[in-house]
């Protein structure tokens, strides 16, 4: 026959809404309350656009720290920052101290205890939170990549961060857009057979007069006609400030937008204040 038998095909099925259920499924949340809401968690493939130096890198390295240090299995898959960078970024996060100080070495013993526990914090962290750099990566790699993690951690859920669509690995230049799409493909199949959900990166397309658009909406993705398929979520961040702005960087404000859903209502998530200097976004209340 073509087809499973119906028995199995019931089992699988009850074991989903088992796994649905269970405590690995509802700890999936990203720790900013207002996205868990708007989005009923981390689960499926999130895209998320937004302009250059928006903060895009830094606010999906705090959501992927703060759910490894849940013991959620975390792969992100970097080919912007490099590994150190997000090590220092994430360990500034934690101890509340510049980048900066923490290369110089705190001065106060208030500092030097709170860099020691964040530095421990980050060790404890480590088995799952994985970096990867790799820019041979393939799409069979990844899943043994998350394979691996799976049997190591013992977890039914996996987070993948890829940071960016359009920085992942394709033959050649003149095949992007059908190399991204093919990727898509790729993460639809790993989300539904290795239980995993994404939080992807994207650039955004410029418009007719050479500048971002500032309503937010699916065509703003740049290079991919099937983001809008592929996506279970798509979200854009918008600058609530301009580049030339003196004024202070901690008053500065990025709304968070959700253009399309499978299940969710479109709307503005929240608004996030940039954590200056810690690497961070601080949610606001609404």
């Amino acid at each position: 026959s073509p087809f499973g038998s119906p028995e199995h095909e019931h089992l699988r099925f009850v074991e989903h809404l088992r796994l649905e259920a269970g405590d690995s499924y509802h700890v999936m949340k990203s720790g900013f309350s207002h996205l868990d809401k708007a989005l009923g968690g981390i689960h499926g493939i999130n895209i998320m656009g937004g302009t250059p130096k928006a903060g895009k890198s830094s606010f999906l390295i705090q959501i992927a720290s703060n759910m490894a240090r849940k013991k959620i299995p975390v792969i992100y898959y970097d080919f912007e920052n490099g590994r150190q960078k997000i090590y220092m970024r994430t360990l500034s996060r934690i101890c509340r101290l510049t980048t900066l100080q923490i290369k110089n070495g705190p001065e106060e013993q208030a500092e030097k205890i709170r860099m020691h526990e964040a530095q421990e914090e980050l060790k404890s962290m480590l088995p799952w939170f994985r970096v990867v750099s790799d820019r041979k990566l393939n799409p069979e790699l990844m899943r043994r990549h998350i394979d691996f993690l799976r049997q190591e951690t013992h977890a039914d859920y996996t987070l993948v961060v890829i940071d960016s669509l359009h920085k992942l690995p394709f033959k050649n230049f003149s095949e992007r857009r059908t190399g991204i799409d093919a990727w898509l493909r790729q993460l639809e199949a790993i989300r539904d057979e290795l239980n995993v959900s994404f939080l992807v990166v994207s650039e955004l397309s410029r418009g007719t007069s050479g500048q971002y658009d500032k309503q937010p909406h699916m065509g703003s993705f740049k290079g991919s006609g099937d983001i809008e398929y592929s996506a279970d979520n798509a979200m854009i961040m918008l600058p609530k400030w301009d580049l030339f702005d003196t004024g202070p960087p901690e008053n500065r404000h990025n709304d968070l937008w959700l253009v399309a859903s499978r299940e969710q209502s479109p709307g503005l998530i929240g608004s996030y204040r940039l954590d200056f200097p810690f690497w961070g976004f601080v949610e606001e209340e609404k």
